[in-house]
């Protein structure tokens, strides 16, 4: 299996430098890094304040160069943008992965202009990349994305059954998660299974192959997530991800 690269790309603020080591033990390794700044950055002003913002910037990107160029193996490489509106981060962003099609995208969003943090966020959703932001105690946190588009999830009503019957079940463990084995869940949706594809088929019971299909499209959307049950290496069972949970609030509270 061919080991992908991981490119990070970053908003620059006054406090990069001090984000990267940060990203890059809890996010992700990085094997090249790029930074995105407005041409601005590089502008005198007259104005005390913003002249000192600017040169904080500068010298927080230098000092990112000097602490990412020995770590990661492609370097650190600035890309300078005419202005923080989404056209230019989109060519921007466009041009990278152009040139890195088939490597793994972390964006950075938490420094830099509001524009260039929403824009980059942006960015991350259309190329299906993990969005992150270090906060100011330096807590990585990547930012949750949802991967399904609600009116694709609602085609088939099964998949919210299997969401209200894992959100049915008691909080267990230390985690305080709602699990269901893979036996139990495919019992309860037996009973309340909706034929989607054929509605006239007389045979209308659940299929191993059908049951198998709706939890992969749920675990591709991250919605549910599953595990092998404690002492066994063959019975599974699945768990509601807060994703789950805040999309089946979302479809009932529509449904209203």
């Amino acid at each position: 299996m061919i080991k992908r690269e991981k490119i990070h790309i970053m908003s620059a603020g006054a406090n990069v430098h001090n984000t990267f080591p940060i990203a890059i033990y809890n996010i992700a390794p990085a094997s090249e890094v790029y930074v995105i700044a407005e041409k601005r950055v590089y502008e005198d002003s007259d104005n005390p304040k913003i002249q000192e913002a600017r040169e904080a910037i500068r010298r927080s990107i230098e000092k990112l160069k000097d602490l990412g160029n020995p770590i990661a193996k492609k370097g650190v490489h600035e890309v300078i943008i005419e202005a923080d509106t989404l056209d230019y981060i989109k060519d921007a962003i466009f041009e990278i992965y152009r040139n890195n099609p088939d490597a793994q995208y972390y964006f950075n969003v938490s420094g830099g202009t509001k524009m260039l943090s929403i824009g980059l966020f942006m960015m991350a959703l259309w190329f299906e990349a993990t969005p992150y932001h270090v906060d100011m105690e330096n807590m990585a946190k990547t930012i949750s994305v949802p991967k399904v588009h609600i009116e694709d999830f609602q085609t088939n009503p099964n998949r919210i059954s299997i969401l209200k019957i894992l959100d049915e079940q008691e909080p267990s463990g230390d985690e305080n998660i709602k699990t269901l084995s893979r036996k139990r869940l495919f019992e309860k949706l037996s009973k309340e299974y909706i034929p989607v594809r054929d509605k006239k088929r007389a045979d209308r019971n659940l299929k191993d192959g059908v049951f198998n299909s709706l939890t992969r499209d749920l675990l591709n959307w991250n919605l549910i997530d599953e595990r092998h049950l404690e002492g066994s290496k063959k019975e599974k069972e699945y768990i509601l991800t807060s994703d789950g949970e805040f999309t089946l609030k979302f479809v009932s509270l529509k449904g209203e």
